[in-house]
């Protein structure tokens, strides 16, 4: 998911600039005490709750869906205090951000990203399976396309100029016509012929949409992970598979067929859930040993479990290195760090400390104590 929002920062070059505004907006003001103070004051001044102005980070995106909400939402304080700073960029952010062009990008940002947001931290669940995420990227798809309209563009545009006029800023200017060379064949450009609002909606509101519709379906189509699909149907779910799908799985993972039929009678007709997730399986599985009598569903298990449908288990698991091994334990070894990382990446495991202690105990014989 992050992925495709990448490509829209990147195709579409008005996001991209305008993105250019917002991070150096962030360095701006949160960059110094002094000016996150000024700000910080302003919006006290206004009986206002004072907020922050988050980052854009690259990978977690529901920082750029925070910071854009908080600069929509403070966009009249930032104006002032961007007019009583005196840093040299503040006067070059406060004709950035009074323009627009910025108000309209931030306000169809906002929303297509107020969307793609509740896909973004559905992805995030360790235990949701990929049918489950093909499902909600479905939804998603389809309310994305349902702003693809002149209805929404027109209210996105309406509210643009009514913000505009609350922080006095100028409306939109007429396009100025450009000439093409007449080396490559002379006239007028195409694009600058449009009326403003036409140039917004075609060149910008809706290119950033198709631009992540697209994205989208590329990076989650149903085609190239149909066989995971599969697979997770003939764990996960009660419903037999077909002749078909079960010679195609055999052949993918090179598995006996006849066996694999068989298995699949065998384990479904225990399975009392209509629908369970992969952690209940894995349990299933080990309660009933499984693992031991179905040698060829064992191994396809075994790969769908190395098949997720997210990183993110692991990328916190290494983001916590950073918290682990701070400046104060430099010195740490090894052996003791690698015991502090399972304790933080297995923290939901319950763990019975009197046992803990009684096995602790006997390790060594000077640390039994007979009182």
């Amino acid at each position: 998911m992050n992925l495709c929002l990448i490509d829209v920062s990147a195709r579409v070059a008005s996001v991209r600039n305008n993105f250019g505004v917002v991070s150096s907006l962030y360095k701006l003001i949160e960059g110094s005490a002094k000016r996150h103070h000024i700000f910080e004051q302003i919006q006290k001044e206004a009986g206002l709750k004072a907020l922050t102005i988050k980052d854009l980070c690259e990978t977690r995106w529901t920082c750029r869906f925070e910071c854009l909400k908080v600069v929509l939402l403070r966009l009249r304080e930032i104006i002032t205090a961007l007019e009583v700073m005196e840093a040299p960029d503040a006067y070059l952010l406060l004709n950035s951000i009074q323009s627009f062009d910025f108000i309209i990008h931030l306000l169809f940002m906002n929303k297509i990203y107020s969307i793609t947001n509740i896909l973004s931290k559905f992805l995030q669940h360790s235990n949701i399976s990929l049918t489950d995420a093909l499902n909600q990227v479905k939804t998603t798809i389809d309310t994305l396309k349902t702003l693809r309209t002149d209805t929404e563009f027109d209210s996105v545009y309406s509210e643009a100029l009514k913000l505009s006029d609350e922080n006095g800023i100028e409306p939109p200017r007429p396009i100025r016509k450009k000439t093409i060379s007449i080396r490559l064949g002379g006239g007028i450009d195409a694009t600058t012929i449009l009326s403003v609002k036409d140039y917004y909606r075609i060149n910008t509101y809706y290119m950033t949409l198709d631009t992540i519709i697209t994205s989208i379906n590329n990076r989650f189509d149903e085609n190239t992970i149909g066989i995971v699909v599969l697979m997770e149907k003939l764990f996960l779910t009660k419903d037999l598979l077909s002749d078909d799908e079960v010679k195609n799985l055999s052949k993918t993972y090179l598995v006996s067929y006849d066996d694999l039929k068989a298995e699949q009678q065998l384990y479904k007709n225990k399975m009392h859930n209509q629908k369970i997730n992969i952690a209940d399986a894995t349990k299933y599985i080990l309660d009933n040993n499984f693992h031991i009598a179905f040698s060829s569903k064992n191994g396809l298990f075994k790969i769908l479990w190395t098949i997720p449908v997210n990183s993110c288990e692991c990328e916190r698991s290494f983001s916590a290195l950073k918290r682990l091994k701070t400046y104060l334990r430099n010195s740490m070894r090894e052996e003791r760090l690698s015991g502090l990382a399972i304790l933080n990446i297995e923290k939901d495991v319950e763990i019975n400390m009197e046992q803990i202690v009684i096995d602790f105990i006997p390790k060594k014989h000077g640390r039994k104590m007979i009182f």
